[in-house]
């Protein structure tokens, strides 16, 4: 949904009065989306449209050139001045003397500055228009990564112009009436990926449309409900659209029926009820420990089946 500068901010009104009378009329609550595709897939986000939700669409101007100052309330670009507050996407690790993309706000000012919206390394591409589309949700704004795999968080931020974009984390977002502007408060946590039974919780996702990699940031915490259920952690997930395949990266444990397997890294099949595990593997019970750097992993009863470099130690009777 677009709108021109003037009435975006009527945008979350009227949503709600959508929302009420579908509500009303059919007993169903409105629920806005915004859609990002790639190739033949799609990722979809959407808000409940139930009380505390919002969706909000916002423009902004672009600008390239060379970074010349960045703090926490300023940046310069091409002698160009922009405020900053919590809201400001701004990638890390920029250092002065770096070419960079600028997207601002021109009619939302402080002390004659207009507001920073995003400040990130400039690529290739170079759009016209930047659009930041907001959703937030309490319960959870819902995020379909194609056909099998799902993400929820309260905070969203989708992002179009030269590049598309989408973050899910922790914190929330409010219009503010008196103002008439949008507050945004990312935080980190809260965020939860899931493929089949096989739930993943994590800090902070994000997912660019251009490579279709989806990074979810860890610590991250691993469960699976069932007849064993399975406990794990790893450093971050990485989901690959294209391919449809779902990696855990760096120091993966996963505990299950009274046996702890440890790797380098993982591969989830849920549909196929396995992980192929990756990397100095060592899984260990009270019968002894099997070693290997390529082993099945079987979610349902926690057995494992050494495909490469095999190697243990057990006990006996």
């Amino acid at each position: 949904m677009l709108l021109s500068r003037p009435c975006r901010h009527a945008l979350r009104f009227l949503l709600g009065v959508a929302a009420l009378c579908l509500l009303a009329l059919a007993q169903e609550v409105f629920q806005p989306q915004v859609e990002l595709t790639r190739k033949e897939k799609k990722v979809v986000a959407w808000v409940s449209g139930e009380e505390g939700s919002l969706f909000y669409a916002d423009y902004g101007d672009l600008l390239v050139g060379e970074l010349q100052a960045l703090s926490p309330e300023r940046v310069q670009v091409e002698n160009r001045a922009f405020f900053r507050d919590a809201g400001s996407a701004v990638e890390e690790g920029l250092k002065v003397g770096e070419r960079v993309e600028v997207a601002y706000n021109p009619d939302w000012e402080q002390e004659g500055l207009p507001y920073l919206m995003r400040l990130r390394r400039a690529g290739e591409g170079k759009g016209e228009r930047y659009l930041r589309l907001i959703l937030f949700d309490p319960k959870g704004v819902e995020v379909r990564l194609g056909e099998e795999v799902e993400a929820r968080g309260p905070l969203a931020v989708v992002e179009r112009g030269g590049v598309e974009e989408l973050f899910l984390s922790g914190g929330e977002a409010r219009y503010l009436e008196e103002e008439g502007r949008l507050e945004l408060r990312p935080a980190p946590g809260k965020v939860a990926v899931a493929q089949g039974q096989v739930r993943v919780e994590g800090q902070r996702l994000r997912y660019q449309n251009d490579t279709g990699e989806a990074l979810l940031e860890g610590p991250l915490e691993v469960r699976r409900e069932g007849e064993k259920p399975l406990s794990g952690k790893a450093g971050s997930l990485r989901y690959l659209l294209d391919e449809d395949r779902l990696w855990l990266l760096g120091g993966v444990e996963l505990t299950q029926g009274g046996r702890t397997t440890k790797a380098e890294r993982a591969l989830l099949r849920e549909k196929e009820g396995y992980a192929f595990l990756y990397g100095k593997v060592e899984s260990r019970d009270e019968r002894g420990v099997v070693r290997g750097e390529r082993v099945r992993y079987a979610l349902k009863s926690g057995e494992v089946v050494v495909l490469g470099g095999v190697a243990g130690e057990f006990r006996g009777d």
